[in-house]
């Protein structure tokens, strides 16, 4: 990685994918390997693997685990010269902040159990409980205590997401299951999540403070992504918006995202080849070809997928996809805006503040407090505000804060990523009922896999690792005929 020692703050570009990091340096920033264990002895030595599994984020590492411990032969190959795809924990002041995937609860039955199983702690976001809030309506700046804006804003989500005057559990009864009612879901999955906003009869300050959840959930603007998947998280969060939020914002492994990616990688058996991207995968009547952009190819009786839905594009394969996988990697997910920390010189105690799309700014809350100021942790819609500008962030940020003083802005640009291409996935109008299940189909030998193709915590840490051992699963069933 390249070297962060010697200045303030600058961009850190480096083979693998970390292209558009924005870092505070000799200042208690520090940035971390994502987990690359000890990895001499497990270099490629087999001319025919069972599986080859593409991808070392966390769908890619558990299903090498699982797949390795079932006695198979397995290669695990990453583009990046890092594991844990979408997730990238690194240090300020000692303590861990995440650029990627960052919450967990223990309602999300994939990544509670893994926790257990290594062992690991929870933290907290200060601000996911706030006492201060801040936000903009009619083009105005507002604050006040949490209590006022909450009624407002639990109201304003219970009357979007009830569509079926159950409060959106006949539509979507079984938020692991998000088929289980095709017919009656696909009712509403043509809308977008603006199209549902202008549908409720609520106030306009009322649909400014819900505007920024939209635009936080979807990391776009809500025009272009799916009202269905809005209803799934309302399902995952029991209906509830008090639950909702605690589990898509507030709890996180204390020892790091990169912790568990480690502790996965050290309990596989696999072979492991870093900085491979891929270039094409071809079948024929022997089996699997993985060809790298280096041009090594490997060979296998099985390959699973476990690269974002955005990259797929970007690989040849022969035969082609199914038209239903294309289709829907082709349209993408709408996540791609940037997440920040931002360190103000202000001690802003449980702060939280909000503004509607589309505002350079969507949300940011308190992370941390600090002995000289506090951490902000903040989002905002592609295109609007260039993170590593800290002018633009700290103007940005004092249409929230007005007398805000930035001292470092901290961040990791997704979208640039090539081998991310976005930020956790977020279905487009129609996709959900229409591609879910194609997406999910294995293609003989062939699976793919990612947080973004799950069931239930679709674009989670969660997610990934449901598709994860779901791929492992269909993988066993595939090469036992």
């Amino acid at each position: 990685m390249t070297d962060l020692v010697g200045s303030r703050r600058k961009f850190i570009v480096a083979a693998g994918g970390f292209a558009g990091m924005v870092g505070m340096v000799g200042s208690g920033i520090a940035a971390t390997a994502g987990g690359i264990a000890e990895l001499s002895g497990r270099k490629p030595k087999h001319d025919l693997y069972d599986v080859i599994v593409v991808g070392a984020g966390f769908a890619g590492l558990v299903a090498a685990r699982e797949l390795s411990k079932a006695g198979l032969n397995v290669l695990l190959l990453e583009a990046r010269s890092r594991i844990g795809g979408r997730t990238f924990t690194s240090t300020f002041q000692e303590k861990n902040i995440e650029f990627g995937g960052t919450w967990v609860h223990w309602s999300q039955p994939f990544v509670w159990a893994e926790m257990i199983r290594y062992g690991l702690g929870v933290d907290e976001s200060a601000g996911a409980s706030p006492d201060v809030t801040s936000w903009i309506t009619t083009g105005k700046l507002k604050q006040g205590h949490a209590d006022k804006l909450w009624p407002i804003l639990v109201d304003a989500m219970s009357k979007y997401c009830d569509v079926d005057r159950q409060g959106g559990r006949d539509v979507m009864p079984r938020a692991h299951d998000t088929l289980f009612r095709r017919e009656t879901l696909a009712k509403w999955d043509h809308l977008s999540l603006q199209d549902r906003l202008d549908q409720i009869k609520i106030g306009r300050e009322a649909k400014d403070i819900l505007s920024p959840q939209l635009a936080i959930n979807c990391h776009n603007d809500p025009a272009v992504a799916g009202f269905c998947d809005m209803l799934r998280w309302w399902a995952l969060g029991d209906h509830e918006m008090g639950r909702m939020f605690d589990k898509l914002g507030r709890y996180k492994i204390r020892e790091g995202m990169s912790s568990l990616s480690q502790r996965m990688l050290a309990d596989s058996t696999a072979d492991v080849l870093l900085g491979a991207p891929i270039r094409a995968v071809d079948k024929d009547t022997a089996g699997y070809r993985v060809t790298t952009v280096a041009g090594k190819q490997f060979a296998a009786r099985s390959v699973v997928m476990a690269v974002p839905l955005n990259v797929l594009p970007s690989i040849q394969f022969t035969p082609r996809l199914a038209e239903g996988k294309l289709a829907l990697a082709t349209a993408g997910h709408t996540g791609n805006g940037g997440k920040f920390y931002v360190h103000v010189r202000q001690k802003l105690g449980k702060w939280m503040g909000m503004a509607p799309h589309p505002n350079p700014i969507t949300l940011i809350w308190t992370e941390k407090e600090l002995d000289d100021g506090t951490l902000l942790v903040g989002f905002s819609p592609p295109g609007r505000l260039d993170i590593a500008d800290e002018a633009a962030v700290q103007g940005a940020l004092r249409g929230l804060l007005p007398k805000a003083d930035v001292l470092s802005v901290m961040g990791y640009q997704w979208g640039v990523d090539p081998y991310a291409k976005g930020t956790w996935c977020w279905y487009r109008p129609g996709h959900v009922t229409k591609y879910l299940e194609e997406i999910q189909r294995p293609e003989g030998g062939l699976i793919v896999a990612g947080a973004d193709t799950a069931s239930g915590w679709r674009g989670f840490v969660d997610g990934a690792l449901e598709s994860g051992i779901t791929a492992a699963r269909n993988v066993r069933n595939y090469l036992n005929g």
